[in-house]
């Protein structure tokens, strides 16, 4: 009896079903896997603001995902997180983002920021990639 693998393609982000799946979901394990998630709309086109806004965008893609999941932020794991022109000046200001949009008194997922020259298209400014527990 093998691990099953659900995918998970919820209404309001793009449906780029035959190129990758948004989210999976591995069974009997409950983990989630998603893709990294941008400051898009449902139809695939950039939600344009300060590399802050498309982080909270970004995050509100991974809700929809981790809904769909029967999950949640606070049942995130692990997280990675690329931004384009990365610079160390801004860590403070980064860090604090990310905090805020941590439900209070949830355990901060292991983290890893990579500074990246481009993402998916040009404007888009940050991605983040989550794994989660059901």
């Amino acid at each position: 009896m093998g691990n099953r693998v659900r995918r998970i393609s919820p209404r309001g982000l793009p449906q780029l079903d035959s190129v990758i799946s948004h989210a999976l979901i591995v069974e009997p394990t409950g983990l989630v896997y998603t893709s990294g998630q941008l400051s898009w709309d449902e139809s695939g086109a950039l939600v344009e603001g300060t590399m802050i806004e498309q982080l909270r965008r970004a995050y509100a893609n991974i809700d929809l995902l981790l809904q769909a999941a029967g999950s949640s932020r606070e049942k995130i794991v692990n997280e990675v997180i690329y931004l384009v022109d990365y610079s160390p000046d801004t860590a403070g200001e980064l860090v604090a983002a990310l905090a805020s949009e941590r439900p209070p008194g949830s355990v901060p997922p292991t983290s890893t920021v990579v500074g990246v020259q481009t993402l998916f298209a040009p404007g888009f400014l940050v991605e983040v990639q989550v794994v989660a527990t059901t």
